[in-house]
């Protein structure tokens, strides 16, 4: 993670039980996802889009999310779901 940066807010999960499945929201917009891919390759961490996240983890994340933060992480992911649903209306 990058030190300058200002997080809004963090998602800790785990998938199956070990693995990190982390997502981390930034004041500036950014997602940065910090996960373990198996047990050889752990910590990774890459900068994400809302449209990378799977919608379960979307819902997951809205429902842990802490409430003085949920709206800037709402408008993260929302920006990215708006953007898209526009796009597909435009090419109807």
């Amino acid at each position: 993670m990058e030190e300058n940066k200002k997080l809004i807010w963090a998602y800790l999960s785990m998938k199956k039980g070990t693995y990190d499945n982390d997502y981390y929201f930034y004041e500036d917009g950014t997602i940065l996802h910090h996960y373990d891919r198996t047990m050889m390759k752990l910590d990774i961490e890459v900068y994400v889009s809302s449209s990378d996240i799977p919608d379960y983890e979307k819902e997951k994340i809205m429902t842990k999310c802490k409430e003085e933060c949920l709206d800037d992480v709402v408008k993260q992911i929302e920006r990215i779901l708006t953007t898209k649903t526009t796009n597909e209306n435009e090419s109807k």
